[in-house]
């Protein structure tokens, strides 16, 4: 590439506006050159995207703003950007997250920090506590924890904000604090209930002496002198009148305040005092009241929260009715996006209150039909009254979320819902997102998880090579000023102690700054309970063992430091973060993927790969249909000379003349190069993954993606079922079985020491009895030789001089399939329960079911099934075991729910005891699967050890043994 073209992108990205970055595609249409060399000149030059360019300047902005306003809420920080020239929504502010959330105070007393397992009884039940009010939180904290009767304090908002379930939150804070004592009293009055009549609210407020007014018969505490040693919430406080104000400067000045009437003494009195109104205190409250409160709390309205938090918030209500019900509420998604999308002036009361009208109107109709459950769903009056007053702004409309039917079963409390959106940062927000936009494309969840896999090695990838944020920082030593001093330590030892124990191994240093600052957002998230998910845990824990350990390591040196517990899925996280540091620097090139098509169609098929996998290297070369073939291929060469590819070159075509594609390349260029005709998606979404895994775990070459993939498409194994369990055998034949055939046994004792094979002749008259013999006993992978006899059922490979190089890799993929065992392939360590104290068998069945329902794995249907399955006979197995089942037609994706109880219960009515619950979910084509479970199962040792399993991943790998 030339130093032109790198100058002329270099001026072109310094020129540009701040406020509209130029993309690569635009940066190629002005120079007329590809999309793809504007993107690699521009990575080998370290410089952004012009995403993260303009995000970069709007971090500027919004800390020039901070600077200046504090304490700017959302909305106005969208506002303050917009006259700038910065078009941003709120979702997209609010997902910058560290921008405009303040950093935890260091400086804070000891008992403010939190603790390694805090309670989930105080703020960490309210549902935006790790994002929307973090800030919040934290001024809540301080002002209880401030020596000795903590601040007085000031919630503000809107009507319907939660400013009371604040106020409560902050005193169970108190109280797990130990900052006031067990039993200390909370004390709430609404000053509005007493508005019309000051005389009779300051009478309550305070108290009063006998004759002090008329009525006034005797003597009469108030709730200040109630609230003594602990909280008192005044309500809608600018109802108080100003002498009320007033009386309130000696208690929150001295701890002192007077009865009404009474003159001669005083009361002593500590109490922590709270606040809340919903009106402009500039001109509700006296100045001199104002002074006397130093902590002013804004709660967000449900308008400046995000979109996630308010389905979290719908979840929660419409499961709180259910419990209210003691119904079951099935709501269609539609349903639940209306909710979402709608305005409420209200806030979060007025959402709470429409839910329970939308139950109410949906559970007389339930009276009415005689039906088990409430069923709701779009009818005319929910949609008039409801849903078309209004809607909220488009920004919150295009959300990416989206809803699913749900079933909520009642008695189950919110705090143990799990929903699908937790509000990740950095590398657990892109792969979230990734996974909600690959599940609205109705994507089989195992392809899934290889596509997020690829996702995962391809941002960590990029941390040691494509980004220019560690050459901000000179040395190590900088990053106490990231991170503060303990995790900067805990990095510099750490870093010590691997090139101690491994002198030779070179280490990029880059990669260290990123460490370290995941480790710092990791310890918040700990702190702040939010869940840290790791979809491919076990993956990293397999093929990168070494990194692993180190990981494990580093973490426990953290936990030690930071007085936290680090989950196994966060260790996970670090370990890809090791394994990018331990990359050697001048990584070789990766195979290199082209695909060419007719008309548009490589450049719409590669622009979807892209999205769906995080990727950019896949290259598309459109070719009218007027265009000679010819010019095509010159394109490719010339493409291919600047790819720089060592690893070779996989070409996907469509027809035609273009499949010689890749010999011309190699015959042009030296560069090896393969052809796959006939592309469709699939393929190179397959390409795309095992290029990442090759060039990060097992190093497979040209020839292993190419044949793979053309097996998976051509001759797909044939493996009878009821055969998985038994031992693999390769038959090796010839004519005679005493010439080829005893070299093909030989080479393969060489390259597969433990795999038995066993020689046969075509010729011998029994040979189809032979075969069919030795199926009884083995699982025969293929047969190799020089001559098919065509065997239904048995692969063929041919032997020939070129086996050892292309052959043989179709014979490493049967040996890999049958290995593989298609139940761990659907199973979840969170469809898992080890200490479960259910009693009912109704209650299992409604929760299991209702868990496979909520995430997608089952129909409606198969919920009816299930019951009404249970009604015919009895679903108990053996060894304590129980197998409820539904219809294979319901299921929309296989899964499997296991529920171990602390104690046997009853299961039908033959007296027979169980403890262990398995609820399949599995479709018509899944039959192995259920093979191997019922081998499992029928195994009573192997039941002895799934009863004892410590752990989900424990238990997983028991049923799951050979």
């Amino acid at each position: 590439m030339s130093r032109n073209k790198k100058e002329l992108i270099q001026q072109l990205i310094m020129a540009e506006s701040i406020y509209t970055p130029l993309t690569d595609e635009e940066i190629a249409r002005k120079l007329a050159v590809l999309r793809e060399t504007v993107t690699g000149i521009r990575k080998e030059l370290q410089l952004p995207s012009s995403r993260e360019r303009r995000k970069k300047n709007i971090q500027k902005a919004i800390e020039k703003i901070r600077a200046k306003q504090p304490d700017a809420t959302i909305s106005q920080l969208v506002n303050l950007l917009a006259e700038q020239g910065f078009a941003v929504s709120r979702n997209y502010i609010a997902d910058l997250g560290k921008s405009i959330q303040p950093k935890q105070d260091e400086n804070l007393p000891d008992r403010e920090r939190p603790a390694a397992n805090p309670p989930a009884t105080d703020f960490a039940k309210l549902v935006g506590y790790d994002c929307s009010l973090v800030k919040n939180i934290q001024q809540g904290k301080a002002a209880m924890l401030y020596p000795p009767s903590g601040l007085p304090t000031l919630i503000v908002g809107d009507s319907g904000t939660g400013k009371s379930m604040f106020a409560e939150c902050m005193y169970k804070y108190a109280l797990n604090k130990k900052v006031l004592a067990a039993g200390a009293p909370f004390i709430s009055l609404n000053c509005a209930d007493y508005g019309d009549n000051p005389q009779l609210l300051l009478s309550i407020l305070y108290g009063h002496k006998k004759g002090s007014f008329t009525g006034a018969d005797q003597d009469a505490e108030g709730l200040v002198e109630r609230a003594h040693n602990g909280v008192l919430f005044l309500d809608e406080i600018h109802r108080l009148p100003p002498k009320g104000q007033e009386m309130l400067f000696t208690l929150l000045d001295k701890g002192k305040f007077r009865r009404l009437g009474e003159v001669s003494s005083e009361k002593e009195c500590q109490v922590y005092f709270i606040g809340a109104t919903t009106e402009n205190i500039e001109s509700s409250l006296l100045l001199t009241f104002r002074r006397r409160i130093p902590m002013i709390i804004e709660l967000p309205t449900l308008a400046e929260r995000s979109m996630r938090e308010k389905a979290q918030l719908i979840y929660d209500f419409f499961q709180e009715e259910a419990n209210r019900t003691r119904c079951k509420i099935a709501v269609k998604s539609k349903i639940l996006s209306a909710f979402a999308l709608k305005e409420y002036p209200g806030n979060i009361g007025q959402l709470k209150s429409e839910i329970q009208v939308t139950c109410a109107n949906a559970y007389v109709e339930k009276m009415n039909s005689g039906k088990n459950e409430i069923n709701i769903d779009f009818n005319e009056l929910l949609y008039n009254t409801l849903f078309l007053d209004r809607q909220a702004a488009g920004g919150q409309r295009n959300s990416a979320m989206v809803f699913q039917d749900a079933l909520f079963i009642p008695h189950i409390s919110t705090a143990r819902i799990k929903h699908d959106y937790p509000i990740f940062e950095d590398i657990y927000k892109k792969v979230e997102k990734k996974y909600h936009e690959l599940k609205k494309m109705d994507i089989p969840q195992v392809e899934i998880e290889k596509i997020i896999w690829t996702f995962v090695l391809n941002n960590f990838n990029l941390l040691g090579s494509g980004s220019n944020y560690g050459s901000q920082l000179t040395a190590v030593d900088d990053l106490k000023y990231l991170v503060g001093e303990t995790v900067s330590r805990i990095i510099k030892d750490f870093s010590l102690a691997v090139r101690t124990l491994h002198p030779g191994l070179r280490m990029n240093e880059k990669v260290l700054i990123y460490l370290a600052i995941h480790l710092a957002e990791a310890i918040k998230r700990i702190r702040y309970h939010q869940d840290i998910i790791n979809p491919n845990f076990m993956h990293i824990k397999k093929n990168f063992s070494k990194e692993y350990q180190l990981a494990l390591q580093l973490a426990r040196e953290v936990e030690a430091a930071e007085q936290v517990q680090i989950s196994e899925g966060e260790i996970g996280f670090i370990a890809m973060y090791i394994k990018e540091l331990l990359q050697v620097a001048n990584k070789k090139n990766k195979l290199a993927i082209i695909t060419v098509c007719h008309g548009r169609i490589a450049s719409e098929m590669i622009a979807i790969v892209n999205q769906l996998m995080g990727v950019d290297f896949p290259i598309a070369i459109d070719m009218p249909f007027h265009t000679n073939p010819a010019k095509v291929f010159e394109q490719a060469v010339e493409i291919a000379k600047t790819l720089e590819a060592d690893s070779g070159i996989l070409f996907f075509v469509d027809m035609g003349s273009l499949v010689n594609i890749g010999d011309v390349v190699q015959k042009r260029t030296g560069i090896k190069a393969r052809t796959i005709d006939r592309v469709d998606v699939v393929s190179v979404m397959e390409a795309v993954r095992k290029v990442y895994i090759s060039d990060q775990e097992a190093e497979e070459t040209l020839d292993d993606i190419y044949y793979e993939i053309i097996n998976s498409r051509y001759s797909y194994p044939v493996i009878p079922i009821d055969e998985s369990n038994k031992p693999p055998v390769i038959v090796c034949m010839c004519l005679t079985g005493r010439g080829v055939a005893l070299e093909i046994n030989e080479l393969l004792s060489g390259c597969y020491p433990d795999l038995k094979t066993i020689v046969l002749s075509v010729v011998e008259e029994d040979l189809k009895q032979k075969l069919a013999n030795l199926k009884q006993q083995f699982n025969i992978l293929a047969i190799i030789g020089t001559m098919n006899p065509r065997i239904q059922g048995i692969n063929f490979i041919p032997f020939d001089a070129d086996f050892s190089k292309n052959k043989q890799v179709l014979l490493d993929y049967l040996i890999k399939r049958q290995q593989c065992n298609s139940l761990r392939k659907i199973l979840r360590e969170d469809f898992i329960f080890l200490q479960a104290e259910y009693s009912d068998k109704q209650e299992i069945l409604e929760f299991s079911a209702s868990l496979l329902f909520n995430h997608g794995y089952v129909k409606n249907e198969f919920l009816h099934s299930l019951f009404a399955r249970e009604e015919m006979s009895s679903t108990c197995f053996k060894h304590g075991i129980a197998l409820p089942h539904g219809l294979p037609v319901a299921v929309n994706q296989s899964s499997i729910v296991f529920i171990r109880l602390q104690h046997c219960i009853e299961w039908d009515n033959l007296n027979n005891k169980v403890q262990l619950i398995c609820l399949p979910a599995v479709k018509n084509d899944d039959i192995s699967i259920i093979n191997d479970l019922f081998y499992s199962l029928k195994d009573r040792d192997r039941v002895d050890k799934l009863l004892t399993a410590a752990e989900p991943q424990d238990f997983i790998d028991q049923l799951c043994a050979r």
